[in-house]
């Protein structure tokens, strides 16, 4: 009987053995995770606190941005047998016993999700997912734009841009105030480029740009003036500078020349023109002689 009964419970073992292995697996997926992390620092992912005696077998992968997935590494507790995907065997460090996983000096292609699979004995899974964004501070924020002092009526673009950083958001701000948006107020789809329609004396003055992300923020502001009117007044257009001031000079000097004209002409009919004649002048070609005065006469005309 000992023996027919320890038959007959090795024969319900192997029954149980067989049906469990006939149940579908179940997946058990969190959400995703969000992890930030500086440029050529060190990730930490973590990974579970289930007992490693529960485990079959361990995987990271990872979905890398524009790339195919990649296995980083497969471990199975249960014969401590280990892969490490040769491209990450410097960089990486796995703990055998929560399964976390640690990256040395991220940079921008580590971007995307990292997966960590579970499977356990009772043939169920455990799916992890943590998505890793590698951040470079902002820095060197700058303005751009045609001009800093607009003739009024005219429109205006202020471009805003980090020459160093990634991730980044912008927002603006005028006189350290939000800015108002209004009908003649427009930012780009990305809030880094802002637009001024139709500039009034009421848009003068200081306008900053934010630019932030997740670790670091900067900023630049922009002063903004009206161009001088350079156009020729009507006063001027019409006064002294204008084309009848000119005419005037013109009608003045003719005068003035006609005056002095005339002035020279009256004033020669009232003198006799001087006519100088010698009468008397002798030479001697030999001799030293006395010599005759000369007599001038004086002859009117």
């Amino acid at each position: 009987k000992n023996m027919h009964r320890e038959t007959l419970h090795e024969m319900l073992f192997a029954l149980l053995l067989y049906l469990a292995c006939l149940l579908p697996e179940v997946t058990m997926d969190q959400k995703t995770k969000e992890v930030y992390h500086r440029f050529n620092t060190t990730v930490l992912l973590m990974g579970t606190s289930l007992n490693a005696s529960l485990v079959f077998n361990v995987e990271w992968r990872a979905q890398l941005n524009g790339r195919e997935k990649v296995s980083i590494l497969t471990f199975s507790p249960r014969s401590n047998n280990i892969y490490i995907n040769e491209s990450y065997k410097k960089r990486v460090v796995f703990s055998h016993t929560n399964f976390s996983l640690t990256i040395h000096y991220v940079t921008l292609s580590d971007e995307g999700v990292y997966m960590l699979t579970i499977q356990l004995l009772n043939k169920q899974q455990q799916i992890d997912r943590t998505r890793v964004t590698v951040i470079i501070p902002v820095s060197n924020v700058c303005i751009t734009s045609e001009t800093s002092a607009p003739h009024q009526g005219k429109n205006i673009t202020l471009n805003c841009l980090g020459t160093a950083g990634n991730a980044m958001s912008y927002s603006w701000q005028k006189c350290n105030q939000p800015l108002p948006i209004g009908n003649r107020t427009i930012l780009s789809k990305d809030n880094a480029s802002l637009t001024l329609i139709n500039i009034q004396q009421s848009d003068i003055g200081n306008y900053r740009c934010v630019a932030q992300n997740v670790l670091s923020s900067g900023h630049k502001d922009f002063i903004l003036q009206l161009c001088a009117e350079t156009g020729v007044s009507p006063w001027r257009s019409y006064g002294i500078y204008g084309y009848p001031g000119y005419l005037g000079y013109a009608i003045v000097i003719f005068y003035i020349f006609s005056w002095v004209k005339r002035t020279r002409k009256s004033s020669s009919k009232g003198q006799s023109d001087t006519i100088y004649e010698n009468t008397a002048f002798e030479n001697t070609s030999t001799t030293s002689k006395r010599v005759h005065p000369v007599y001038i006469k004086r002859i009117k005309k």
